[in-house]
């Protein structure tokens, strides 16, 4: 199961994390649109709770 989180930062924009993974500078939409791509890609559905 791949290990992925979904988070907004201080300053209002959002951040996926993952194993040896950070991306920033988000809006919630494309971290949203990246994490459930990310979990298709390793095989999940679930896309994670924000």
């Amino acid at each position: 199961m791949a290990a992925i989180s979904v988070v907004q930062n201080d300053d209002g924009l959002w951040a996926v994390t993952a194993q040896g993974l950070v991306i920033t500078g988000l809006s919630k939409e494309d971290a949203e649109a990246f994490a459930e791509a990310f979990l298709r890609l390793h095989g999940e559905r679930t896309p994670p709770a924000s």
